[in-house]
């Protein structure tokens, strides 16, 4: 087994970082359960550059980067729609005032809120000007 270099898994690991909601595309693995659509969130990386993943079926089961195939997940999702509200419900801060949020959001523990932030601003701002879910509402639909 050829193992990846040093700035191949810290590639990864930016790609996917802990709490990062990721839909699996495929998986060489005749064994398991899971199917192509399948969601989960990313729970570690390790050296060999398997992607750790909880998936929301139950299963555990890494996805091996080169491998298998996942993707990030634009949505907000559960978790992530929780911590905006809560964010919200503090009285600190404009919610369209993105950094602010950001920040709020790490002084709260709330990871996967910062991230989603740092990676698909544009959902996060829709959802907060419509209420809608990313995958709700379509590019140039009106509220």
């Amino acid at each position: 087994m050829k193992f990846p270099s040093k700035g191949q898994v810290n590639r990864v690991m930016q790609t996917y970082p802990p709490g990062t909601r990721v839909e699996l595309v495929s998986m060489d693995d005749p064994y398991t359960d899971l199917k192509p659509g399948s969601l989960g969130t990313v729970d570690f990386m390790d050296d060999t550059d398997t992607v750790h993943v909880n998936w929301d079926s139950g299963s555990t089961l890494g996805a091996v980067y080169g491998v298998d195939a996942i993707k990030p997940v634009s949505d907000v999702d559960g978790t992530v729609k929780s911590q905006i509200l809560e964010v919200r419900a503090t009285g600190k801060t404009n919610m369209f005032d993105v950094n602010a949020v950001r920040r709020i959001a790490l002084r709260m523990g709330f990871h996967e809120l910062a991230h989603f932030i740092e990676t698909d601003r544009d959902t996060y701002v829709s959802f907060v000007l419509t209420g809608k879910r990313g995958s709700q509402q379509k590019r140039g639909e009106k509220p």
